[in-house]
């Protein structure tokens, strides 16, 4: 009989000992699943971080380029001092210094044209005539009779005299000859005279002279944006480059203020 009691005792404990080991095994494997799942998902969440890290690093990068394919004393300069501009409050001034004489301005005019048309609200174009020597400057007076006639540029005045110059080929230097130009347009003798002999006349080409040596340019055309900064053609890389130095300033002059 105590046979049998020990043998029942032995069985027992084997019992109670497997499912103790069972219990214990059921656990840790438990424990290794969690930790299994826990290491996936933290190099999931890893694998994202680096994933949202490189887009946001590719997306610096672009703006960086963006930003850096125009460099300040290649594409452009700082005219230093600043140049006092001529705007109504918040207007980013554009002003593109030329003469109706030179053949890189002409080219560049069909541009100009459509940037006066479509430029953004918060700029004010204007142009400017360059007054290196006596003959650029009758070409200034040129201009401004024309601005001062058609304020507007219904007439389309400006082009018209680029067109006579170069395609036509005809000299606009005489004040008789710059007369008989307008009056061709639509005008008489005594609209001229009293372009000529208006204090507004006298007052623009005063200012477009002060301009011309405040800009510090050595050739046409050339754009200053803002007082700041000037650019051309040649700085640019070509008209179109160009027009997107002008937009890039202005845009950043734009919102300084």
């Amino acid at each position: 009989m105590n046979q049998n009691i020990k043998l029942t005792l032995t069985s027992v404990f084997l019992a109670v000992f497997t499912t103790a080991c069972n219990s214990t095994a059921s656990s840790d494997a438990k424990k290794v699943e969690v930790k299994q799942v826990a290491t996936t998902s933290a190099a999931a969440a890893t694998k994202t971080e680096v994933a949202v890290n490189s887009s946001e690093v590719k997306k610096d990068d672009s703006m960086q380029l963006a930003s850096s394919e125009f460099i300040e004393g290649k594409h452009y300069v700082k005219v230093l001092p600043e140049m006092q501009t001529d705007v109504a409050p918040g207007k980013i001034e554009v002003a593109e210094l030329f003469w109706f004489g030179c053949p890189h301005c002409y080219t560049l005019e069909p541009q100009i044209i459509k940037y006066k048309a479509n430029h953004p609200d918060y700029v004010e174009f204007k142009q400017v005539p360059a007054m290196l020597n006596p003959s650029w400057a009758a070409d200034a007076n040129t201009f401004y009779i024309a601005e001062i006639l058609d304020p507007q540029g219904s007439k389309d005045l400006i082009t018209k005299v680029f067109q006579s110059i170069h395609d036509q080929k005809r000299r606009l230097r005489s004040p008789k000859a710059v007369t008989r130009f307008f009056v061709e347009q639509g005008y008489t003798e005594e609209q001229v005279d009293a372009v000529k002999k208006s204090m507004a006349f006298q007052a623009k080409l005063v200012r477009a002279q002060e301009f011309g040596a405040s800009a510090q340019a050595d050739s046409v055309p050339s754009v200053i944006i803002n007082g700041k900064y000037r650019t051309s053609p040649y700085m640019a890389g070509g008209n179109q480059k160009l027009m997107e130095v002008i937009n890039l300033l202005a845009e950043k002059e734009n919102a300084a203020q």
